[in-house]
């Protein structure tokens, strides 16, 4: 008896919380198609995991291009198999206060952090609901949550967006066999954060009940419930932010 494999398409895979989540998947034993906007990123990201080449197929592009989308969906079902989990982790987070927001500024965090969910749940989300099976994992943050800490209200209107979009979504696919959640991470050890003094860092800990900063591998963590043991859970929230927001 052969069993059908498994297979994760990850959007923004090469960032150090998409990085995790390809990590947990390939430890989870499935098939892997992965897309960032960098193909050099994507090559250290497939050689650090030891993926073989049957293991994966991966495109660099923006994930906010429907044709580029379309293109990758049908490579993965077609070398891989059916597509069972998509996770939607692409992020552009960019501090400029409000009365500075350009046109352009508005545009691009919008395009990366809500347009590329819609484009990828729109090329993966049919096919699912026509074998009325699988599971979409969509990243907000606790900024679309309760807005931004830091000067930063476009980033929140489409993070907040994203979780409107994705409990709308859950109510319309729920009855063919498809279930859609998100992960709202809290303060997440990634470069931006990295970037800070540790003061800044001992600021953003103190703010949380565990008072420490979260690892891409907890976000990931939270991605793997959703996708694997979550089968009576959509349309949910799951906060991963060391109690930040209770």
């Amino acid at each position: 008896m052969t069993l059908e494999p498994r297979v994760a398409l990850i959007s923004g895979a090469a960032g150090s919380i998409g990085g995790a989540v390809a990590a947990a998947f390939a430890n989870h034993g499935f098939l892997l198609g992965l897309t960032d906007k960098s193909a050099d990123a994507l090559g250290s990201l497939t050689e650090r995991l030891q993926l073989p080449p049957s293991g994966y197929v991966s495109a660099a592009f923006d994930a906010a291009d429907p044709s580029a989308m379309t293109t990758l969906v049908q490579q993965c079902e077609g070398d891989l198999g059916p597509i069972t989990a998509l996770v939607n982790c692409v992020g552009f987070f960019q501090i400029t206060p409000f009365d500075a927001i350009t046109d352009e500024d508005w545009d691009a965090t919008l395009r990366s952090n809500l347009t590329s969910v819609f484009v990828a749940c729109r090329a993966v989300v049919p096919v699912m609901m026509s074998r009325r099976a699988g599971t979409v994992i969509n990243f907000s943050s606790t900024a679309g949550e309760t807005g931004s800490v830091r000067p930063a209200a476009h980033y929140a209107a489409a993070k907040g967006a994203v979780i409107a979009f994705s409990k709308s979504l859950a109510r319309e696919v729920s009855p063919f066999g498809v279930r859609v959640n998100v992960v709202s991470p809290g303060p997440v050890d990634t470069p931006m954060l990295q970037a800070d003094s540790p003061e800044a860092r001992e600021r953003v800990s103190a703010r949380t009940l565990l008072g420490r900063i979260g690892t891409p591998e907890e976000v990931a963590a939270a991605v793997i419930y959703l996708a694997e043991e979550a089968s009576y859970t959509t349309g949910h929230v799951l906060r991963v932010n060391g109690g930040a927001l209770l």
